[in-house]
């Protein structure tokens, strides 16, 4: 992030009045755009906390609203910050960018695991059914959160002081293997583990639809797996590419950043739309209350996937 609002900076003094304003404005409305999600993850917080009762499976979603709230707090300030660099053409404290980019990270990498785990452990859940019923352990859910918060934090300080702005410019030796790492870990262990689960759920819910309705949890995490790949491969894209030199200038590098984070905001955003919309009445006309519309997605559904796992176990 700091390598790409210094080269803000240097973009706007070399560059027309109509550039500057240009992506000014393209920050300002990723901004906006942050407080619609901010606020849609402030409700699922709220409600999740205080409305429904806490279940072994509403923790992770519980934490992952909290890891997409972090990310897109930190993102409407970064993008604040990079308005008023390009039009006041004043450097920020390299200290200020340095934190914002560790908030910023710690919460996309975390809620980039979260969702991981969401998936894998509902996948299991369907595929060994008697395990998580009988077997499963009982604060799994409590040490998997603590473990991934631990570990998001890690990647977050990994990323930002073994391989700062300096050390990515010269693409030190510490910094390439920081950066072969991540994507090592992205696109070898993480989206496979996504596309599986979610390939799995998809074919449990087309072969228990015809039979009777699937859980809507199972819509619900279809979709939001799906909404958080599209914005995982052109994040991970981006620094790759500009850490190998691959874009010709400046600004290519830097329309392209704003696309990669349009696409993380929306992801982040649409989960709590996601949740009402898979969980509203179909026979209301605005789907009764978010907090009905929640309970019937996170609702204790153990029965059923145990009649679904039985019944796939048995195909």
């Amino acid at each position: 992030m700091t390598q790409v609002a210094n080269s803000s900076s240097n973009s706007s003094n070399s560059g027309t009045a109509s550039i500057v304003v240009t992506y000014s404005v393209v920050a300002s409305f990723a901004a906006l755009f942050c407080l619609f999600g901010l606020l849609g993850n402030a409700v699922v917080i709220w409600i999740l906390s205080f409305k429904i009762k806490r279940t072994k499976y509403t923790v992770y979603i519980l934490n992952l609203a909290v890891a997409d709230f972090i990310y897109l707090i930190f993102v409407a300030v970064v993008m604040l910050l990079m308005v008023s660099q390009m039009i006041s053409r004043h450097m920020h404290s390299q200290e200020l960018l340095l934190a914002l980019e560790v908030m910023y990270d710690f919460g996309y990498a975390a809620s980039m695991l979260f969702l991981t785990a969401i998936s894998v452990e509902r996948c299991l859940s369907v595929l060994f059914p008697i395990w998580y019923k009988c077997y499963r352990p009982k604060h799994l859910s409590s040490f998997t959160c603590g473990f991934i918060w631990m570990l998001g934090a890690l990647l977050s300080l990994l990323d930002n002081f073994v391989c700062p702005a300096e050390s990515f410019k010269i693409m030190t030796k510490e910094c390439t293997g920081v950066q072969v790492f991540s994507t090592v870990l992205t696109f070898v262990f993480i989206i496979p583990l996504m596309l599986l689960s979610s390939f799995i759920l998809i074919y449990i819910v087309k072969s228990t639809s015809q039979k009777s309705r699937p859980p809507k949890i199972y819509v619900a995490i279809i979709l939001t797996v799906m909404i958080f790949l599209i914005s995982v491969a052109p994040i991970r894209l981006l620094w790759s590419l500009l850490y190998f030199k691959s874009f010709a200038n400046t600004m290519s590098a830097l329309a392209f950043f704003f696309t990669s984070t349009y696409c993380t905001v929306f992801n982040s955003s649409a989960n709590p739309f996601i949740y009402f919309f898979v969980g509203r009445h179909r026979k209301k006309r605005f789907g009764g209350s978010v907090n009905e519309a929640l309970t019937r997605v996170f609702k204790d559904d153990d029965t059923e996937q145990s009649s679904l796992g039985n019944s796939t176990s048995m195909k």
